[in-house]
């Protein structure tokens, strides 16, 4: 068998390390995990496997997510990944596999027994995973129903780079006020409003980019506001934190998962798109239980089921 090499390689205290490339498989055998590469293969039986991490690599010049595996010898790098869709996919796939604990850097905390659940399953099955904390003054967000919909505001913040980015197309709209006004007077005589016109045509094209940029990478909204009802569940940010985008509707069952923890705060997971609310655990618990309150107040999950878990 012939490895076949495309990286670089070290040698370190009589130790050679050389990267090459091949496809590493990953297969459930009997109940077993199997991974292999080439005729290379390593086995965990059921229970070995405790987690799979993902975590991103910091001070690396391309972003980088890697996958680990948890088990009873401590935790061991799998692979690493380019794209971070592609990471936590993959992982969520391994733990599957090894019906193991997910532990994603995102903040999402998947338990053994609920892969495959949606947020309305894993509520009516495990209510008790679910603390409710005492809502207190100072804590933000809010839970209302109205009719058969439960509402839930978030105070999700504009990422800072964002801001930053947004503040620089609005400065560089600001020198087409001068420019405009050197071009149009050269052609048709200075005017008062030439300025004026420059810089309105600038603030409008920033405005038209980041509504653009916004679509792929989220980076410009915040101010969540989620609303579920029978038919699903629709999901809208402002823009900049003034303007209500429209809303992205998902069905019920692609409401796949929600979390909060002290490290992550609040963490929503809708198909593929995450919405996080940088608040403390106990704000975001909060919000989680009077979610669930609201969702077996508009029958979405029955009493009856609670009940039985109870």
């Amino acid at each position: 068998m012939t490895w076949r090499a495309f990286g670089s390689n070290r040698a370190k205290n009589g130790l050679l390390e050389i990267s090459v490339q091949s496809t590493m498989r990953f297969s459930e055998d009997s109940g077993s995990v199997l991974i292999q590469i080439e005729d290379a293969e390593a086995r965990y039986e059921p229970g070995e496997i405790l987690a799979i991490r993902t975590e991103k690599i910091e001070r690396s010049l391309v972003p980088t997510w890697r996958i680990l595996l948890e088990s009873k010898e401590g935790p061991r790098p799998l692979i690493s990944l380019g794209s971070e869709s592609d990471a936590l996919s993959v992982a969520e796939e391994i733990a599957k596999l090894g019906s193991s604990r997910l532990i994603e850097h995102t903040g999402r905390i998947v338990e053994r027994d609920e892969h495959g659940l949606t947020v309305l399953q894993q509520i009516a099955r495990h209510p008790g995973r679910w603390p409710r904390p005492v809502r207190t003054p100072s804590m933000s967000g809010s839970v209302s129903v109205r009719e058969k919909e439960v509402i839930m505001d978030l105070p999700s913040e504009i990422p800072a780079v964002g801001f930053l980015f947004a503040a620089l197309l609005l400065a560089c709209s600001l020198v087409l006020g001068p420019l405009s006004l050197l071009f149009s007077g050269n052609i048709i005589g200075f005017s008062q409003y030439g300025m004026s016109y420059g810089w309105a045509l600038g603030v409008f094209v920033s405005l038209i980019l980041i509504v653009f940029l916004n679509r792929s990478n989220r980076i410009f909204e915040g101010n969540h506001r989620i609303i579920i009802s029978e038919s699903g569940v629709s999901v809208s940010g402002k823009l900049l934190g003034l303007f209500r985008l429209p809303a992205e509707t998902f069905a019920l069952s692609e409401f796949k998962d929600i979390d909060a923890t002290q490290a992550w705060g609040l963490t929503l997971l809708f198909g593929e798109r995450r919405v996080r609310c940088d608040l403390p655990a106990a704000e975001g618990q909060c919000l989680i239980g009077e979610m669930i309150d609201g969702l077996r107040e508009v029958g979405a999950i029955p009493f009856t089921s609670y009940l039985e878990e109870e």
